[in-house]
């Protein structure tokens, strides 16, 4: 099923003016579908398809040094090992801010 997705992502990236796409899995195994576009209206399309195919994690970074935005798909792979973290020792857990969803473009 997360291959599904993926693939589906993927083909749907296509259809936009796209730099680059890469897919990868993650320090934790989770898979990861990564795409470039400097298309606003890209981003918003595959951010609403991927999250209309049940992927729980879209994020969106925007690299003003490119001018481009970069769409991380993330899917977790329940057949990888994940890392563990004691829930009480946070100096261990990464944060990251979405500055997508702050911008309060849906």
């Amino acid at each position: 099923m997360l291959q599904l997705a993926r693939k589906q992502i993927i083909r749907f990236a296509l259809d936009f003016e796209i730099g680059e796409i890469h897919t990868y899995s993650g320090y934790k195994g989770d898979l990861i579908v990564k795409v470039t576009t400097k298309d606003k209206n890209a981003v918003i399309a595959i951010r609403k398809y991927a999250l209309s195919l049940g992927i729980e994690e879209v994020s969106i970074k925007q690299n003003p040094a490119f001018f481009e935005f970069e769409i991380y798909c993330i899917t977790v792979d329940a057949d990888v090992y994940h890392l563990k973290f004691d829930d009480d020792n946070l100096d261990h857990k990464h944060y990251v801010e979405d500055n997508w969803k702050k911008s309060g473009i849906d």
